[in-house]
């Protein structure tokens, strides 16, 4: 890092907690400095061996920007900056390749482009199998064998069968899942928090049961790089306040 930088210190505490923890929320308040907590944790992971490719993922109009606090911390650091119009369908595979083999100390890539990037066809088996063997399981548990249960079972059953058939040619492209991410760091996370949760629940804010795409989308790359990386790699930055348990009255749920 250049000399001309000094992070305070809860900003050093923050990169020592990334270092150290399989996965981070970074929830300090608005202008508290969490992209240089990011940018220093990503170098300091590269440093130790404990991480050999970052990608930072972050809103479409401030990809410019990262870019230069990146370089204003580390002059000489290699960078790869994916924006909207560096990723038109023409140049999406030369930048894959790029992200696959190319060795850089940071990929900077905009919302946008990140939820373009295809999931294999073999994710997504996988995890129709795995949600296939837990509904088999409460299927047999005595008195779980409902018939809403017996639906959904049927259900999977049917999508996995469709998934195997449909998209053996879907995707003629580098998938997310090979590019070897070891680090993904998603700055305004709060963004993707509307992800499908599966509850009989009907009136409480926030929470649905379908979801919308691009959460989805982000669960399963987050899923992804987690399962390539031993349950860790993820970390989350958002100034946006996290309440759980409670309702305007302060009554608990």
């Amino acid at each position: 890092m250049t000399p001309d930088i000094e992070l305070y210190p809860y900003q050093k505490d923050a990169v020592a907690r990334i270092i150290f923890s399989p996965n981070t929320l970074l929830a300090h308040d608005v202008g508290a400095g969490k992209t240089y907590e990011m940018i220093a944790a990503g170098q300091e992971l590269r440093r130790m061996g404990l991480s050999d490719k970052n990608m930072y993922v972050v809103p479409n109009n401030i990809v410019g920007q990262w870019k230069n606090i990146f370089l204003t911390m580390y002059p000489d650091a290699k960078l790869l900056c994916v924006d909207p119009t560096s990723f038109i369908p023409n140049k999406r595979e030369k930048v894959l390749e790029r992200i696959k083999n190319e060795d850089h100390d940071g990929i900077i890539i905009a919302y946008s482009c990140f939820e373009l990037m295809p999931v294999s066809k073999d994710h997504y088996i996988d995890e129709l199998k795995a949600k296939k063997e837990v509904i088999a399981r409460m299927v047999e548990c005595q008195g779980k064998g409902t018939s809403k249960l017996k639906k959904k079972k049927e259900a999977v059953e049917k999508a996995l069968a469709e998934l195997t058939l449909s998209i053996d040619d879907m995707y003629d492209t580098i998938c997310f899942d090979e590019l070897g991410i070891t680090r993904l760091f998603v700055d305004e996370a709060h963004n993707f928090k509307n992800v499908p949760i599966e509850t009989k629940i009907k009136s409480a804010l926030g929470i649905n049961s379908t979801g919308s795409k691009k959460c989805r989308d982000m669960m399963d790359k987050v899923h992804i790089v987690q399962k390539q990386n031993d349950g860790k790699g993820v970390v989350f930055a958002t100034g946006t306040p996290i309440i759980t348990g409670y309702q305007r009255s302060e009554t608990p749920i």
